[in-house]
């Protein structure tokens, strides 16, 4: 069989996580190919090297360039901090490796623009981290949009709260800065939002947007406050292409949630809603049935057939999404055929969520 070999790029929760996908895929879908972690940096070296000894990577590197210079590197896999993805991602397109990237892709319309432009860009395989899709309720809700069971879109609304920004004495990190994160909470959870409501109901039109910061200092964690100039939530009147008209909201400010993802969307025909704090059931109403109201259809473990581990009947993980985005990646490169969600569809989300801040800034509404 073929072996991947694999080198993550940064090594906090994401990298761990990414790892954690690794793994296990053996475990969980038998591929016809093996994975090896070949190589893993971090922003400190000897965070690298404790995830070598750790994990199993074979090389721990200083930097980019140090794994991009390994013979035996197939796939790049960016769990960095927002800002250095986009010089990662053109690094290993100039060295034709797979990417494997997490959101958002890249941070403003310059660094897309230049992403896009890359003329090896179609010659790898990407895809962005947008693990809500791999979801069993989420692919059940693609099923039923894909046969026009909704009928017409009429309206929607969608979130992803939580209450991580809640606490002013809580002390500033990489994500409340702008030059690392390159945006706030818009960026970190309005991706999966608006990635989640474009795949299911389509493209967007026009967006208007309203930011809130609830602190505009926060502690250094050195005895001092520094500014903070990100935003802490986000709130969205957004209208799609084909006419429906919803609600859309990324907060860190919703004290008494967790990390709750909603979507909710209606049409002339019926009707679906998923919350993926209850992730092992879809929500479906079907308008022409004689007895009205919600079916609650079970997904639970459904991901790769019958022989997929651990049975379809066993309740479903946030982490186990991230599992299987990953392995429909590594699938594709072994196949060698285009993966989704790709980074074009990443940088599609991206070019929402920059219009987003341009009409939180300009105060209006902003057509894509």
């Amino acid at each position: 069989m073929k072996t991947i070999h694999a080198a993550v790029i940064g090594f906090g929760f994401m990298g761990k996580t990414h790892t954690y996908g690794y793994k296990t895929i053996p475990l969980f879908y038998e591929p016809d190919f093996n994975i090896r972690l070949a190589a893993v940096c971090a922003g400190k070296y000897e965070h690298a090297l404790a995830a070598k000894e750790r994990y199993g990577f074979a090389h721990a590197a200083h930097n980019l360039d140090e794994i991009l210079a390994l013979p035996d590197i197939d796939v790049i896999d960016i769990c960095t901090p927002n800002a250095l993805h986009a010089e990662a991602i053109l690094k290993a397109l100039d060295a034709q490796k797979n990417i494997y990237c997490e959101k958002p892709v890249a941070c403003g319309e310059a660094e897309t623009k230049r992403i896009l432009a890359h003329p090896n860009l179609n010659k790898v395989v990407t895809q962005t981290v947008f693990n809500n899709r791999f979801l069993p309720a989420a692919k059940l809700a693609k099923q039923l949009m894909q046969q026009e069971r909704l009928g017409k879109i009429l309206s929607f609304r969608t979130h992803m709260i939580m209450p991580s920004n809640v606490d002013a004495s809580k002390p500033m990190r990489w994500r409340n800065s702008r030059r690392a994160a390159g945006g706030g909470v818009l960026y970190d959870l309005g991706a999966h939002v608006m990635d989640m409501l474009t795949w299911l109901a389509g493209p967007i039109k026009s967006v208007y947007t309203k930011n809130q910061t609830a602190y505009a200092r926060r502690p250094d964690g050195k005895g001092g406050s520094v500014p903070v100039d990100t935003d802490d939530a986000s709130y969205s009147i957004v209208t799609l292409a084909n006419g429906a008209v919803g609600t859309a909201e990324a907060s860190k400010l919703a004290t008494g949630t967790n990390t709750d993802l909603f979507i909710e969307i209606h049409g002339d025909k019926g009707a679906l809603k998923i919350d993926f704090m209850d992730p092992n059931w879809l929500y479906f109403y079907d308008a022409s049935a004689p007895l009205k109201g919600y079916l609650r259809v079970e997904t639970v473990q459904d991901y790769a057939g019958a022989d997929s581990f651990p049975p379809p009947k066993h309740p479903v993980g946030w982490i186990r999404g991230h599992a299987d985005a990953l392995y429909e990646f590594l699938r594709a490169v072994n196949e060698n055929h285009p993966a989704s969600p790709s980074l074009e569809e990443g940088l599609y989300v991206q070019s929402v969520l920059d219009a987003m801040y341009r009409s939180a800034k300009e105060n209006k509404e902003i057509s894509l």
